[in-house]
Formats: C-alpha cells, sequence, structure tokens
C-alpha cells in the first residue's frame, strides 16, 4: 500500500517580469563554475532586508494574494554559513524587512529534488512505525503492517509570470518484513535560497536552495 500527501502551489507575481528584458548571463555555480541563464530583470518597489551579521540580502516578492517569494542572497562565499543559520534567522527577517527600490535580475528555473526520509522521521521520534511493533491494525487486522519507505519529491518552477510548484510525500507500507528616488541593484547570480510564504500564517509552503538552475 502507498500513502501519498500532495501539496501544489501555483502563483502569479504581483507584478510580472516583462519577457522583452530577459536575457542571458552568467550564474555563477562555485568558484570554478559559471552557467549561462535566462536572467529576468525588473525595477520594482519591494520589500528587502540587509542582513550585516549574517552576511545576506533578503527580498520579498509578492504574489496575487496572500503569499510571497522571499530570496535569500548570501554574501560571495557564505552561502553555508547562512544556510546554518536560517532556522533562527528567517522569522527575523520578516519582521526587519523594509520597501526599497530595487534593481532586480534573477534567473529562471525549473528544478527538482528527491528525498529519501525514513532518518529524517526517526530522528523526529516517529520510529515504532519502522519496527515490527508497529501496529496499523487500524487499515489491517489480517496482514501485520510496517512502512518500509518514505520518499518525498519537491519540483520548483520560476519564470515571469510566477511561479508553479509541487510536492508530494510518498508513504510505503508493506506486509512485516531602501528611499524613493535611491534604486539598489540586487543580481542573484550565485547561490541562493528560496522560500514561498504564506503572509497572514506566516508559514513556509516551499523552501530550497538554488545551487545551480539550469539544473532540472
Amino acid at each position: 500500500m502507498v500513502l501519498i500527501n500532495w501539496v501544489y502551489f501555483r502563483g502569479q507575481w504581483l507584478k510580472p517580469f516583462e519577457k522583452r528584458l530577459t536575457t542571458k548571463d552568467d550564474f555563477y555555480v562555485d568558484q570554478n563554475t559559471k552557467v549561462k541563464v535566462d536572467m529576468m530583470r525588473t525595477t520594482e518597489f519591494f520589500d528587502s532586508y540587509h542582513d550585516y551579521v549574517n552576511h545576506a540580502v533578503i527580498l520579498q516578492l509578492p504574489y496575487k494574494g496572500s503569499t510571497s517569494m522571499m530570496l535569500v542572497l548570501p554574501d560571495e562565499g557564505m552561502a553555508d554559513v547562512v544556510e546554518s543559520r536560517i532556522k533562527d534567522s528567517v522569522m527575523k527577517w520578516q519582521t526587519a524587512l523594509s520597501q526599497r527600490r530595487i534593481d532586480l535580475s534573477m534567473p529562471k528555473f525549473s528544478i527538482s529534488a528527491e528525498a529519501s526520509l525514513e532518518d529524517i522521521l526517526k530522528e523526529m521520534g516517529i520510529t515504532r512505525a519502522f519496527e515490527n511493533s508497529a501496529d496499523f491494525s487500524g487499515i489491517s487486522e489480517e496482514v501485520k503492517l510496517v512502512v518500509s519507505k518514505v520518499s518525498h519529491k519537491a519540483v520548483l518552477s520560476v519564470d515571469e509570470n510566477g511561479t508553479e510548484a509541487a510536492a508530494a510525500t510518498t508513504i510505503e507500507i508493506m506486509a512485516m518484513s531602501s528611499l524613493e528616488g535611491l534604486t539598489e541593484t540586487v543580481k542573484i547570480n550565485r547561490p541562493f535560497f528560496v522560500f514561498i510564504v504564506e503572509l497572514s500564517t506566516r508559514s513556509f509552503i516551499f523552501m530550497g536552495r538554488i545551487n545551480n538552475p539550469t539544473l532540472s
């Protein structure tokens, strides 16, 4: 038996990027690797914040409705440092944002990732479901069941119109065995973090790290 948990999100930018401004540009995967990407461009007022303690620029792009995309661009060479501090910093960033006029360049991308969650769930204390003592009698009393595999896959696609994202978690069970007039330039041309935020509850629908926008 397979249990599937499915989440789907499709967001349209409140202010879409103009396709005619999208051009090829360099994205620096690391110090030795660069790739060509379709770089979108726009100049608008966005909520932003520069965290000099955690070495990152934070930018929030609104969708129509009550969701936004939060982009976190670490200073050069600081991506791993920022990642280690994200959990404690995200809420602070949300309250520190202020509106500035931003000349923004960011890549179009469509990526997917897949992961096994057995070890993560066990670290969270969910262990009995994987053991011989598992009790799934509410599902089947005739065949004794145990969770054999938990896998998660996420897909995120971003273009000039907005964002399309989907995620699914599958569980397999088997028989036991800034100021107006002042423009700040932000160019997302190195590894960055992305969050899709539901603003009314300040909850995160999706989150991830983009190391190479050309990988799908």
